[in-house]
């Protein structure tokens, strides 16, 4: 582990990094928001998206999620993960921040940002030792440098706040662009669109931040259990050829990860706000699976009857394809390559509910997290790329969907959605939006329904690129296939 004090530098693994914001816990003091900011090559937020907060919990992207809070050991931390591999060409360095909402940093004790791998690996750890009137503070950032990631350990707050700081990303005022958070999930909650100019950070430090969500473990976060199962600012500078070591004696974050699910209700950020069926939701804290080669696990869960389906994301490292069954049913969860070792796709229980069983095959290791449908990426005007299987989720009006997908080695590229009046009618999908059998390019306009509906890429090995514009009656149209005139 690379103990830093302020403006050290020290290089990080180009793997899925966790990140907490931690402090001790104390029965009083201020609370402590973090949250992401994802900036251009100009050192610019390019629009709302690009803050992922307790708010507004996952970027587009996928690559950037707050995934909640968590305490134990005397340590109240917030977490936040990072996909590096999946950060997109066009963002350049991630902020880590802290808010303060009723007070300043100099009555926080113990601040520090941590990085560690999912295997609880600490990568870095940068303690805040000289804060005091700041109410927002850049701890760090992860930049690139030479085709490679670093975290820099950056300590530069802000007296004037979310002012100050916005003025230094290239916000224009303190704008109502974000809305405030709450543990309550909004009726209808805003879009989340990709655009560029002014942004503001309004509301990203309000209250609510350093709540354990009801029922959590009493030590929430990131760790590895023997079972397998895991209870799921400033420019760049001249790096320094050595990394100086703090005189400040280490912590540690608390051993573990509780995102803020309660059950019976989506997310904290949930795109699912404005569904009718959203409060039936079938709501768990992540699970986590690792293992090495051919290895069968029951995931545990007590999965309801005729339940809607969930979310399974698959990692690899050294190879690609992976195989993923339930026993007893003709089709496969994953039968299929995974372009960047990762993949998400829907996986539906049994029909009579309980524990389901897994088998999983892959030469290497590989790590499968089951995720409620809570976590879907939202899927909003602008642009969002990627490559293989994914789900989305679309809350607002029709609108046209753009596909462009590239595979040199002509695979099927196949997509869905899913609606309905109830949970279990997500379990099939109720229309092909694209099927490409054999196909190198995708080139296709498609006409998707007013939400909320789920969007699948089921079948892919493709890169691909998805617009969403808003629906334009004029343009011809195939049984609800728009072609893709250029």
């Amino acid at each position: 582990m690379t103990q830093m004090i302020k403006g050290a530098n020290a290089p990080v693994p180009a793997a899925p990094l966790r990140v907490a914001v931690g402090r001790e816990s104390v029965p009083v003091g201020p609370t402590v928001s973090a949250a992401a900011l994802l900036l251009d090559a100009a050192g610019a937020v390019r629009g709302v998206a690009d803050i992922v907060f307790h708010g507004r919990t996952i970027h587009p992207s996928g690559a950037v999620r707050h995934v909640g809070t968590g305490e134990g050991a005397g340590q109240l931390a917030e977490w936040l993960e990072l996909d590096l591999l999946r950060v997109e060409p066009g963002v350049q360095r991630v902020l880590v921040v802290g808010f303060c909402a009723d007070g300043t940093f100099g009555q926080v004790r113990g601040l520090y940002a941590q990085l560690s791998t999912f295997d609880g690996t600490i990568v870095a750890q940068y303690p805040i030792t000289d804060a005091t009137a700041e109410t927002a503070f850049v701890l760090g950032e992860l930049y690139r440098r030479d085709g490679a990631w670093r975290f820099r350990a950056v300590g530069q707050g802000y007296d004037d706040g979310l002012a100050g700081l916005t003025q230094d990303v290239g916000g224009a005022g303190m704008l109502a662009a974000v809305s405030p958070p709450s543990l309550v999930i909004p009726s209808a909650p805003p879009a989340v669109p990709l655009v560029s100019g002014p942004v503001s950070l309004a509301g990203v430090g309000k209250a609510g931040s350093g709540v354990v969500a009801p029922g959590a473990p009493s030590i929430p976060g990131p760790s590895v259990s023997a079972a397998d199962r895991v209870p799921s600012g400033p420019g760049p500078v001249s790096d320094p050829a050595t990394y100086p070591t703090s005189p400040v004696s280490p912590v540690s974050a608390p051993a573990g990860f509780a995102p803020a699910y309660t059950a019976g209700t989506p997310a904290v950020g949930s795109s699912f706000g404005a569904a009718s069926w959203a409060g039936d939701f079938f709501a768990f804290e992540p699970c986590v699976y690792r293992g090495k080669g051919k290895k069968t696990i029951t995931v545990d869960l007590p999965f309801p009857p005729n339940g809607e389906p969930v979310i399974l994301e698959a990692r690899t490292e050294e190879y690609n394809y992976i195989s993923v069954k339930i026993p007893g049913r003709e089709d496969d969860v994953f039968m299929s390559d995974l372009p960047d070792h990762y993949g998400r796709t829907l996986m539906v229980p049994n029909r009579k509910g309980g524990p389901l069983t897994l088998k999983v095959a892959n030469s290497g290791a590989w790590q499968l997290t089951v995720l409620p449908l809570s976590a879907a990426l939202p899927l909003d005007f602008g642009t969002t790329a990627g490559s293989g299987q994914e789900v989305f989720v679309r809350t607002g009006p029709a609108a046209e969907l753009k596909v462009r997908a590239e595979d040199p080695h002509r695979g099927w590229f196949q997509m869905h959605y899913h609606w309905g009046d109830s949970p279990s009618d997500l379990r099939h999908p109720a229309k092909r939006l694209v099927y490409e059998w054999n196909g190198r390019r995708v080139r296709e306009k498609v006409a998707l329904p007013g939400g909320p509906i789920l969007v699948t890429i089921d079948k892919s090995r493709h890169q691909w690129e998805l617009t969403l514009d808003p629906a334009d009656p004029s343009a011809p149209s195939r049984g609800g296939r728009r072609v893709w005139r250029r």
